[in-house]
């Protein structure tokens, strides 16, 4: 016995699978289809609307009513099978989909044909626009275009059967009526790929959004006929810049957070990698900031890490990301910097700290920082890992060795033995560059 296949994964953008479309579509055909049907059928029952077709005339008007129900019946069937292999595979391909269209289109022009007037057949063209845009908005282009030949074929084969019993001489008309519903289906298909194309792009601009990342806007020069959507793109365009603050950045220090300098990171490096540049990162902590705290107050231990956030801006160069890690500690990436630019940017910063006063602690107490230093040619994706966790011992050794000062990573450094009991516990050797 072959395994049944497993379920299909919902797709990672979240639109749903075929499967699931056509799952809740059956629900409605079953319904839908019962009501109409059975409602036109009893009022034709009844007399209340004309009952006459070819199938009457040859059979009795009253056995070709009884044979649409059959078609109903046996449609409400097949669709309530294809609704129990659906759920049992969980996966529908486009085949599926064109099974549904014939089905649908069968029944359509199979019930007209038994029970509706030959000269009333532009009743089922009139009906047919609705799965047809049913494939249009759930299913694509290609699916539509498939329900489009099958309201051909079927609509075609009624006509004809119809004219070869007599009962409908003007066959021109009837093409007529076929070719200006094609025509007009078509237009309006057109429309609707037009406006799903710009519904994708906003959908992308929106998922772009919600992973942090803000550089994709909506590009208002591709709506040449603007309209709601494009209100829509606008406001996001004017809320853009706002919400990637509120997003990527550290409220208190103004510097990056964890999430922007994680995604600022991953563009350098790839940057980097295309250009084989080195890239060097400054891990930085405030020396006894728990004692600022103790002494002064949380409240003017924001102050000096708001300080500190807009002296570290100011002195770093156009290009570098500083961001605030967490607590008083941070990091700056430095792309297209080897250890020597790194360690003349850290004894700047140094500097800079040690000459200008904080205005939240006055000139009586010394905000100084430790700093350590990595740098290394990037080689692959793991190199902001491996940089992060250097930097990190570094900073460690820093500390060790007296704080205010820097320390620049080398092979053999440890800060203590085995991992690092800090910011981010890591084995340092276990990640290596050159894999």
């Amino acid at each position: 016995m072959s395994p049944t296949p497993a379920p299909q994964a919902a797709p990672a953008s979240g639109e749903l699978s075929n499967a699931e479309i056509l799952q809740w579509q059956g629900k409605v055909r079953r319904v839908l289809v019962l009501l109409t049907g059975f409602g036109a059928i009893s009022l034709k029952w009844t007399g209340v609307i004309n009952s006459d077709s070819v199938v009457a005339r040859s059979i009795g008007a009253h056995p070709a009513l009884l044979l649409a129900g059959g078609l109903i019946v046996a449609y409400v069937v097949f669709v309530q099978l294809m609704m129990m292999v659906l759920a049992r595979r969980g996966v529908a391909g486009q085949d599926a989909v064109i099974v549904a269209g014939v089905a649908d289109m069968a029944l359509l022009f199979g019930v007209v044909y038994v029970v509706t007037p030959p000269s009333e057949y532009s009743r089922a063209l009139i009906i047919a626009i609705f799965p047809v845009q049913f494939a249009q908005l759930y299913f694509g282009q290609r699916a539509t275009i498939y329900n489009l030949a099958f309201v051909t074929v079927f609509f075609t084969v009624i006509v004809l059967a119809a004219a070869g019993h007599g009962m409908l001489p003007e066959l021109a008309e009837r093409f007529w009526d076929l070719s200006l519903f094609i025509v007009g289906t078509m237009l309006l298909v057109l429309l609707q790929g037009h406006v799903a194309r710009r519904l994708k792009r906003i959908i992308q601009v929106f998922e772009k959004a919600q992973e942090g990342d803000f550089s994709l806007g909506y590009d208002e020069a591709l709506d040449r006929m603007p309209d709601a959507i494009t209100v829509v793109g606008r406001a996001y365009n004017r809320m853009r810049g706002r919400l990637e603050t509120i997003v990527l950045t550290d409220p208190l220090s103004g510097c990056f957070n964890r999430r922007g300098f994680d995604q600022l990171v991953t563009r350098e490096v790839s940057r980097a990698l295309r250009g084989g540049h080195p890239l060097s990162v400054l891990a930085l902590d405030v020396d006894f900031f728990k004692s600022i705290n103790d002494e002064y107050g949380h409240l003017t231990g924001d102050e000096v890490l708001r300080e500190m956030g807009l002296l570290l801006r100011e002195t770093a160069r156009l290009g570098d990301v500083v961001a605030r890690y967490g607590g008083e500690e941070f990091e700056i990436l430095a792309p297209d910097t080897n250890h020597e630019g790194a360690q003349i940017l850290a004894d700047r910063i140094q500097h800079a700290f040690r000459t200008r006063p904080f205005a939240a602690v006055g000139v009586e107490r010394a905000v100084t920082i430790s700093i350590g230093i990595a740098s290394d040619i990037a080689r692959n994706d793991r190199i902001a890992a491996v940089l992060i966790a250097r930097a990190d011992e570094a900073l460690y050794v820093a500390k060790r060795n007296g704080r205010d000062r820097n320390e620049l990573w080398h092979p053999g450094m440890r800060a203590f033995d085995g991992s690092l009991p800090g910011r981010r516990s890591i084995e340092v050797n276990a990640l290596k560059l050159d894999e």
